[in-house]
């Protein structure tokens, strides 16, 4: 019974919407104020720069919600409501296409609803600079129980590869490198005691130590590109009280 009027309101809803469409003009692709980032939440939006998943996207002729080569569609059209907007999707599962209204809240803001099946909508903020900030340090998309011990390996990478794009900061080398020791025993063991106990192997471990290494670096182009005051911000993170790894960076006006 609550299906069933859950399906009529949506048929009410898309009903009214279709007819304020009807009268809309159809443009090509996504409208300008749309395109950006968005996410559900600050924790989703942090280093959405260098994301490929959990972030919803909007650019000029796409939309894509997730990391999968199902997850995202071309966006075909977009009609203008008095509220927000009304987009023609297209993608490989769905040729014929469908539709989604996205009602601007507020500056930055929307509201996503499926005009073609039932379901709650979805509110939308778009990722700033200071999400990007706030992710400085840190690994995108990694589970709040997941365990911990190859963060502070990506971190200290992370630390090590500053200096290269900041001139002037340097990097506690030695600090730095007893967190990687410290991170891969604490990997090892996790590994021994746990399901995954064939994967504990020297090799194995060494692999998920280099990619750590490889991903922070990648993470500190990434950031001082999409960052203007990089070499500043970073000092946040690894800098004197630092809120990643305190101390792993050296101010270059003599502070650590």
């Amino acid at each position: 019974m609550k299906e069933l009027f859950a399906i009529t309101l949506l048929s009410v809803f898309v009903g009214q919407m279709a007819a304020e469409a009807g009268e809309a003009k159809a443009y090509p692709n996504a409208p300008r104020e749309l395109i950006g980032k968005y996410g559900n939440s600050p924790v989703q939006c942090q280093s959405y720069h260098r994301k490929s998943d959990n972030l919803t996207s909007i650019s000029a002729t796409s939309y894509e919600f997730c990391g999968g080569s199902m997850c995202g569609a071309d966006i075909v059209s977009h009609q203008k409501l008095k509220d927000g907007y009304i987009l023609k999707l297209k993608g490989p599962g769905n040729p014929s296409g469908w539709r989604k209204k996205v009602k601007v809240l507020d500056n930055g803001v929307i509201e996503v609803t499926s005009l073609t099946k039932p379901g709650p909508p979805e509110t939308l903020a778009r990722c700033t600079k200071a999400d990007a900030i706030a992710g400085i340090g840190l690994r995108p998309d990694e589970e709040p129980t997941a365990n911990k011990s190859l963060s502070s390996v990506f971190a200290a990478y992370y630390a090590l590869a500053v200096p290269g794009k900041c001139a002037g900061v340097g990097a506690n080398t030695q600090a730095a490198e007893a967190i990687i020791a410290a991170g891969r025993a604490s990997w090892t063991e996790f590994l021994r005691n746990g399901p995954n106990s064939q994967h504990a192997t020297p090799e194995g471990i060494a692999d998920d130590v280099a990619r750590e290494k490889a991903d922070a670096e990648y993470a500190v182009r990434a950031d001082a590109a999409e960052i203007g005051a990089f070499c500043s911000e970073v000092l946040g993170a690894f800098g004197d009280g630092g809120r990643v790894a305190p101390n792993l960076l050296k101010d270059p006006r003599g502070k650590t």
